[in-house]
């Protein structure tokens, strides 16, 4: 089913002006079928019994192919990214570290094949803090601004009723980690407090509707 989610997102974005642009042989639902098996055939197990499913994902094109990707490289990306999110929760997959996609060119390989490389790769810098949720998964806080919210293309999406499309931001400042709420229409709760922008300390708890995070510095 998961599997079958990520070919048919893969195959929305050649439709329309991506079919019409795109000449290569290489399908991008070619790659998007691909990364499932790249997923179950590199993950290893923890120490607590759970699947760790690979983070880290080098997409070897030809030079040719490579090329012929780069106008659609970023869209790409972003979808990969996201039908990859789709299958690990269906598979109950856990992370290490945030979701990287890379292409990389390879000049000895023929037009129209590929190879995946998939790794497992720990964040360089935990201690920026992160977000645990109920179910237990972590999204680690390593950019200068993380946007959160209903909106697709939010750094985390929130798929609750009560958020708004562009519900808040975490801000990095110099002189700590900031949780500012946009203006949501349900406002946003830390330790049960309705705040308007809130200095993040280790143990906070973050309710937006019904969906709640745990904000800590260490593991």
């Amino acid at each position: 089913m998961a599997k079958n989610q990520i070919e048919n997102r893969l195959e929305s974005i050649i439709e329309g002006f991506f079919a019409r642009i795109f000449k290569s042989n290489l399908r991008p639902v070619e790659i998007g079928k691909r990364i499932p098996r790249a997923i179950d055939a590199n993950r290893s197990v923890g120490v607590d019994g759970k699947l760790i499913a690979p983070n880290y994902f080098v997409i070897k094109l030809s030079a040719d192919d490579n090329k012929k990707f780069l106008d659609i490289q970023k869209t790409l990306k972003y979808d990969l990214g996201e039908a990859v999110k789709q299958y690990l929760t269906k598979e109950n997959y856990k992370l290490v570290g945030t979701i990287h996609i890379e292409f990389e060119t390879d000049k000895d390989r023929p037009i129209g094949t590929f190879e995946i490389v998939a790794a497992i790769q720990e964040d360089k810098e935990r201690s920026k803090g992160f977000l645990k949720n109920e179910s237990g998964q972590i999204t680690y806080l390593l950019n200068q601004v993380i946007t959160l919210g209903r909106h697709p293309r939010s750094d985390i999406v929130l798929n609750e009723k009560a958020a708004s499309r562009h519900h808040a931001e975490i801000h990095r400042k110099s002189n700590g980690i900031f949780f500012i709420d946009k203006n949501s229409t349900n406002g946003t709760y830390i330790n049960d407090q309705l705040i308007s922008e809130h200095h993040l300390v280790d143990n906070d708890q973050i309710r937006i509707g019904n969906t709640i995070f745990s904000f800590n510095t260490h593991e």
